[in-house]
């Protein structure tokens, strides 16, 4: 028995539809914002935050420029009607709740506290959207550039810390803290017990005296009063820390293939510093023995 052509066509066509992906994304997050510019056909995505055209902050702000922006208020998406809304587990919680109430199919991603999570969100966001194959492309090429400049941290290694707005500062378990950790340098924020997120006062960064800080604003000379902290009268008498690093906060306030590049910034800056550490010993020898 034949089956008639328009049958097979039919089923054909709803099988090419089951397996498109949802077709008005909507993000409600500066990261799901990331992870769907980078992955996402861009006739596909509805609306992105407001953040997403903001060059300092988001990686991908040029392919944002041309999609409609939201600021995270219900009202907004609902007029989009989305059939995906992405969202992060701490931002726009009114909003999120609200659109799951009224039946929006919505997913949550958290903040990755490692590049294997990065990894695992990449996948994840290929799945909901339909482009695995576009998912697995991106987390190979990552891996084969991580392969070429990830270390772990030697046991005489420097000392670095990051040393955010308010004190805040990042251990092990944190994203930020995994990409210090493969760029082959030592958290001293270990040494003050933080192994997620925490706050360092001045007067224990002082003691713990890392080698180097990293400097990661929110935009180049445009400092708030509590990204002052740097600058501080005592950090610049004091010895240690000796050095500053300057990250670009797009490469690592959200995942993606991008951490790969923070993680190249952290490791330059590490092998400059050693390389002059070890040319003043060597003059210092050298004046020594005369």
């Amino acid at each position: 028995m034949k089956v008639p052509l328009v049958i097979v066509v039919l089923i054909s066509l709803f099988s090419q539809l089951a397996n498109a992906g949802p077709q008005r994304i909507a993000s409600v997050n500066l990261c799901t914002d990331q992870y769907l510019l980078l992955l996402a056909d861009p006739d596909t995505i509805a609306t992105v935050t407001w953040l997403s055209q903001k060059p300092k902050s988001s990686y991908y702000y040029e392919r944002a420029l041309s999609i409609p922006l939201n600021h995270g208020e219900a009202e907004e998406i609902i007029a989009y009607a989305p059939d995906l809304v992405l969202a992060g587990f701490y931002t726009a919680g009114t909003t999120t709740r609200l659109l799951q109430q009224l039946g929006y199919r919505v997913e949550l991603f958290d903040h990755p506290r490692s590049i294997a999570q990065v990894r695992e969100q990449l996948r994840r966001m290929g799945e909901l959207l339909g482009r695995r194959a576009r998912a697995e492309g991106v987390v190979s090429a990552m891996d084969e550039r991580l392969a070429g400049v990830a270390v772990q941290p030697a046991a005489d290694a420097p000392t670095l810390m990051q040393y955010a707005p308010g004190g805040y500062t990042v251990g092990r378990d944190s994203l930020v803290g995994d990409i210090i950790f493969h760029a082959g340098w030592r958290n001293q924020a270990a040494d003050a017990g933080v192994t997620g997120l925490g706050i360092v006062d001045l007067e224990t960064l002082l003691l713990i005296a890392p080698l180097a800080l990293i400097d990661s604003p929110l935009a180049p000379d445009a400092y708030s009063f509590a990204e002052q902290m740097l600058r501080h009268p005592v950090l610049k008498k004091s010895t240690r820390p000796k050095f500053t690093v300057t990250v670009e906060r797009k490469l690592w306030i959200c995942g993606g293939p991008m951490v790969v590049d923070a993680l190249i910034t952290l490791r330059k800056a590490r092998e400059s510093i050693e390389k002059e550490l070890s040319h003043s010993v060597i003059e210092r020898g050298m004046v020594t023995h005369e």
